[in-house]
């Protein structure tokens, strides 16, 4: 058995492609008795497998599952690669955030009563997030440092358009009153659906929502006047749309062929604040560095089991 995962191990080390790297980490962490294995070659080696069986206690079991000196050592190579960490994406393939202008990052953990902030590259922000997705329970958040004046909240605890929709309006609302301006976001990779408000001083003044269509309201933001102007369309972008029988979104009208061409959540955050994903700013003023948050009443929460890079 010992052999076995070892030389599983050897593989892991050796391969970058990141599927093939799940399928070796489930196999290994699938193993009887493969988490004795994994242990005992952190404390005694081989050296060259110490990495490898690391990443494999944290895919099986998260953060609970490590021993205290192995959490001491990713939190120490987290600082060091802190100290040279380039700006990078923090998503999911179904992902909400937040942009708080002018706020800076202490600030907006203490007016959103986020808990115990712990330091994180870019990198391993991103793998929790894609670790957690969409579970609205995971009791975590990536609150990224201040960039060209924004603020980021990022997590499932973000989402305004879903079930905690009536709550987080509520805050976002509270916190542009503070601060003079919040925006919101949902973006689907899948292209399951898209969404952005935009509240300033206390009122939303623009909600368009693809998951509810019937929930947009406020005058279309210039980025969307804009867009419609340059294609030919005439009115607000939540007219042109319906749902079909089976509750897909589609277009209404002969302006089709444009409105399936329509912006994301993604670009329109680009537009008019921060994509914490593919469209981040390349020469970014950037003030502080990524934190992950604990959300209000959640209390410590450990890092759940997935893979992870740093």
């Amino acid at each position: 058995m010992a052999s076995e995962v070892q030389h599983m191990l050897l593989r892991l080390s050796a391969e970058q492609d990141f599927h093939q790297r799940l399928r070796i980490l489930h196999r290994i962490a699938k193993s009887p008795n493969a988490g004795a294995v994994l242990r005992e070659i952190r404390r005694h080696g081989p050296g060259r497998l110490r990495t490898a069986a690391l990443d494999v206690l944290a895919y099986r079991d998260g953060e609970s599952g490590l021993d205290p000196v192995d959490v001491a050592a990713v939190e120490r190579l987290i600082r060091i690669h802190r100290r040279t960490d380039p700006l990078g994406g923090v998503m999911s393939i179904d992902m909400t955030w937040w942009c708080v202008r002018s706020m800076d990052q202490s600030a907006v953990l203490a007016s959103l009563g986020l808990d115990g902030p712990r330091p994180v590259t870019y990198r391993l922000a991103n793998s929790v997030m894609e670790i957690v997705d969409s579970d609205d329970e995971c009791g975590l958040v990536y609150v990224g440092p201040k960039i060209d004046g924004w603020t980021s909240i990022v997590g499932p605890w973000c989402d305004a358009f879903g079930a905690r929709a009536e709550e987080n309006r509520t805050i976002i609302e509270r916190l542009s009153a503070e601060c003079g301006e919040v925006h919101a976001f949902h973006f689907s990779a899948y292209n399951d659906g898209t969404a952005w408000l935009v509240a300033r001083d206390g009122v939303t003044t623009r909600r368009f929502n693809t998951f509810d269509l019937a929930d947009a309201t406020g005058d279309p933001l210039p980025v969307e006047q804009d867009w419609m102007a340059t294609h030919g369309v005439p009115g607000r972008p939540e007219e042109h749309l319906t749902y079909n029988e089976h509750g897909s979104l589609v277009c209404l009208d002969e302006f089709e062929d444009a409105m399936w061409e329509f912006y994301e959540a993604n670009d329109v955050a680009a537009a008019i604040s921060v994509d914490v994903g593919w469209k981040r700013p390349t020469n970014a003023v950037v003030h502080g560095s990524p934190v992950l948050a604990a959300t209000p009443g959640a209390g410590p929460v450990m890092l759940p089991p997935g893979m992870y890079r740093i």
